[in-house]
């Protein structure tokens, strides 16, 4: 038997894909921007411009488009045409419309675990792009709490995993080291990073390599094993 009662799980990147769709909507705006300034310029201002503005718009495809429309303005010295403008508006409004799609052998992990633990969905984002991908996800068939966060931090994980019982019997279980496994292990749980090919640069953070609760997972599936251990 499993040490473990609950488990939370990271949504983006960790369930199902997300981080391509900002690097899509980049490149979109790196053509539409080609006359004022290269691709490199425009990747380093728009991460610029999003480090700089998290505090107060935090994360999201909200928080994404109004940095891509401050850059726009910007690098082109305030040139850029108010057609040019609203196809800026426009990457951010098709982003909204982008489906889930799963990673590969999730729903089969999930439906393993639902059966013997307490799943918990523990998301950060913009709110109504989080509601929407959990609707049409159908993710409430093995999530019976769903938590949609501005910032996970340590008090985070505590005000959640302890209402479900001791924090040393929670996981939480994530693509980033920073906002998912590190705050988790010192909120006096366990934490699994499980690692997506692309990672935001405002996400990166050293492993805690030497805690006896924080571990590095290769796959999701790997993670499972790992929560079965312990």
């Amino acid at each position: 038997m499993s040490y473990i009662k609950t488990i939370g799980f990271d949504a983006d990147d960790t369930l199902w894909h997300n981080e391509r769709f900002f690097g899509e909507a980049q490149d979109t705006l790196k053509d539409l921007l080609r006359e004022y300034a290269d691709k490199e310029t425009v990747s380093k201002a728009v991460l610029e411009m999003q480090r700089q503005n998290v505090k107060s718009l935090g994360y999201g495809i909200k928080s994404f488009t109004i940095a891509m429309m401050q850059v726009a303005l910007d690098l082109s010295d305030g040139k850029l045409s108010a057609n040019a403008m609203r196809e800026v508006i426009d990457i951010g409004k098709n982003m909204m419309s982008h489906p889930v799609d799963f990673i590969d052998g999730v729903t089969n992990i999930l439906d393993d675990l639902s059966k013997s633990y307490e799943l918990v969905l523990i998301t950060k984002g913009d709110l109504i792009d989080q509601e929407r991908k959990v609707a049409i996800s159908d993710v409430r068939k093995w999530f019976k709490h769903i938590e949609i966060v501005s910032e996970k931090r340590t008090n985070t994980y505590k005000n959640i995993f302890s209402r479900f019982g001791n924090m040393n019997e929670s996981v939480m279980v994530g693509n980033s080291i920073k906002s998912d496994a590190v705050p988790a292990v010192q909120a006096g749980a366990w934490g699994i990073h499980v690692p997506y090919p692309i990672t935001w640069e405002l996400e990166v953070a050293e492993p805690m390599i030497n805690h006896e609760c924080y571990f590095e997972a290769k796959s999701l599936s790997h993670a499972a094993e790992i929560i079965k251990s312990i």
